[in-house]
């Protein structure tokens, strides 16, 4: 199939057009600056010839993109945490999803794979990720427009468009170019730290490889509304720590700092974050997710399309060994 791949600059889309490639289909670009295709996707084997200059917010250069495509993933959305962008944000993303997804369906494309996020899903106190889960949103600009958005892709759904969505939990791996997903800035920071804080908290960690996969599994026409989560494993502190210390070849440390300590941490860095002489990973929405994150349900990904996720060890390698390569370690 032709298939058009928004976000095809960042991490995860560049990842997704690569699986796509190298399961025989013809990959499409919608980009804003074709320029960045060459220092993220081709830099991992992509070819990047066939892209349209345009942006997911337009409808024009959108419709433009769709023409003569047999499938899409849509991958593109604004990511902030600069609560001042949180209005453009929603904006951009709303516009993008009716768009891409609205613009696909209304074409009659099939099939049609939206990238959400388990932020859409989260709420404090919940034990399991699952896909059928109702959509709450984040306290933050992000996750309430991946709810917002996430909202509307179910609306599709609920009136028997072939829109399958996914929920990527923290994605990491290798970076593609000079692109890695905004987990990474986390790994970064443990081990420049020489430590990772907590006490109950965790991650979960799904492959970029790993979840490009099963996107490319949902390129199935004919199948209708699927979602299937991709939080990936769950990883508590003390492993967390243990596994970033022998990828980056130092001992890390698991510190016993209380969870509510790191969630107040998080609110001071809302009000002082842009005051700091350095960039971190703390706020208030990254720490309630950090100290209260649940397992994933991944299960049915694995059992109807055959994704087998890779240990965590590896993936969390493959990050080190990419932020050496660029020099951020």
């Amino acid at each position: 199939m032709r298939v058009l791949v928004t976000g095809g600059t960042g991490f995860v889309g560049a990842w997704t057009a690569k699986a796509a490639q190298d399961a025989g289909h013809q990959v499409r670009f919608l980009v804003r600056n074709p320029d960045r295709l060459r220092t993220s996707a081709e830099r991992i084997g992509v070819d990047i010839g066939d892209h349209v200059v345009g942006d997911i917010a337009d409808a024009s250069t959108t419709a433009t993109a769709l023409e003569g495509c047999d499938g899409v993933i849509h991958c593109a959305a604004m990511v902030s945490t600069d609560p001042a962008r949180a209005d453009e944000m929603l904006f951009t993303n709303l516009e993008g999803a009716r768009n891409v997804l609205g613009g696909a369906v209304k074409a009659g494309i099939d099939p049609v794979v939206h990238v959400s996020s388990f932020s859409a899903l989260f709420r404090p106190g919940l034990e399991t990720l699952h896909a059928d889960l109702p959509v709450v949103g984040g306290s933050d600009g992000y996750g309430k427009s991946k709810a917002v958005v996430e909202a509307y892709a179910r609306g599709l759904q609920d009136a028997g468009a072939p829109v399958s969505i996914s929920y990527p939990g923290m994605v990491l791996g290798p970076p593609a170019g000079d692109q890695f997903g905004e987990a990474a800035e986390g790994v970064e920071a443990a081990v420049k730290m020489y430590g990772v804080p907590g006490r109950s908290a965790a991650w979960i960690v799904i492959d970029v490889r790993d979840l490009a996969d099963l996107h490319v599994a949902l390129l199935e026409p004919g199948k209708g509304p699927r979602r299937y989560m991709a939080g990936g494993q769950r990883v508590p502190v003390a492993r967390l720590a243990k596994l970033i210390g022998e990828a980056a070849n130092r001992p890390l440390v698991a510190v016993p700092v209380p969870d509510s300590g790191l969630r107040a941490l998080g609110r001071l860095f809302d009000v002082i974050g842009d005051r700091l002489p350095f960039e971190t990973p703390i706020d208030s929405a990254a720490m309630q997710y950090y100290t209260q994150m649940p397992a994933s349900d991944d299960g049915p990904a694995e059992r109807d399309l055959g994704i087998v996720q890779r240990d965590p060890a590896e993936t969390l390698a493959d990050t080190v060994e990419g932020l050496r390569g660029v020099g951020r370690l």
